[in-house]
């Protein structure tokens, strides 16, 4: 049993390859709530299958580490949010995110937690979506730097923009130009700038991390919400899950990358 303290967040990170979809379905299919297995019926590419199957898998693997026990349910928040079953009276916060060949959660007791990954190999038309998607302070620092830089930046706020809209729980009801990030290439700390309708938001409640620690190829964003007058400082330890078998298997011990080191930045511009 893993144990969470008031003070820390664990990011764990599975990489998908190699897993076989008949020997993921002997084990998982059973798992899967109604909702999710009508859902995974509907899926027709292999690929989302799996990728379902995995998501899910690594979600429950993981949490049975903290609550001691592998049997649980979850529940849906207002807007899709998982969440443990109020019978467990879980101080537990989670979240999970997949992109192509990699499935993050993030689970914590110091706030509430939210995390994206997203696969940053591929070419984006990068203006044609930041208008759609981005504040004018954080279109105008990506148009800012040279073109060879851009679409690591993109990746990288679209990661932190995900995280903090999971982590209130309100998906695309948040307006997406209303919250602004600033961050340089080279500091690791995050500042958030809030605006229009989230203008009541306070910055200090929240604090961010964002980088590469999953794979060269993947931009991963985490935002953690504290009570106000709470924030602190709060370590972030990368995880791994292994591929046991064809089963998952949690290594208690921290990867080889054991410290994402910063403290938390508190977002005040």
């Amino acid at each position: 049993m893993v144990v969470a303290t008031q003070a820390a967040v664990d990011l764990w990170s599975l990489d998908c390859a190699g897993f076989e979809l008949p020997t993921l379905e002997d084990t998982w299919l059973p798992v899967l709530s109604d909702a999710e297995r009508t859902r995974y019926d509907r899926y027709a590419p292999l690929r989302s299958k799996r990728q379902l199957l995995l998501s899910r898998a690594m979600l429950r693997s993981v949490l049975a580490h903290y609550l001691g026990t592998s049997v649980f349910d979850f529940g849906l928040g207002e807007h899709g949010r998982p969440e443990l079953a109020s019978d467990l009276q879980s101080d537990l916060s989670f979240n999970l995110s997949h992109s192509r060949d990699r499935v993050v959660v993030a689970v914590t007791r110091a706030g509430v937690i939210g995390v994206d990954v997203e696969y940053a190999g591929r070419a984006r038309r990068i203006e044609r979506l930041i208008s759609r998607y981005f504040s004018p302070s954080e279109q105008e620092a990506l148009m800012a730097l040279p073109e060879q830089f851009r679409l690591e930046r993109f990746y990288a706020l679209w990661a932190l923009k995900e995280a903090y809209i999971k982590a209130r729980g309100l998906g695309l009801a948040i307006p997406l130009a209303d919250f602004s990030f600033d961050f340089s290439a080279e500091s690791e700390e995050v500042a958030i700038r809030f605006g229009g309708s989230l203008l009541s938001q306070s910055p200090a409640q929240w604090s961010f991390w964002r980088g590469s620690v999953v794979g060269a190829d993947y931009a991963l964003g985490l935002a953690l919400q504290t009570p106000e007058g709470e924030a602190g400082p709060v370590a972030v330890t990368l995880r791994e899950s292994i591929r046991a078998e064809g089963s998952i298997r949690q290594d208690a011990q921290p990867a080889k990358v054991t410290q994402w080191s910063t403290p938390l930045v508190v977002g005040i511009l």
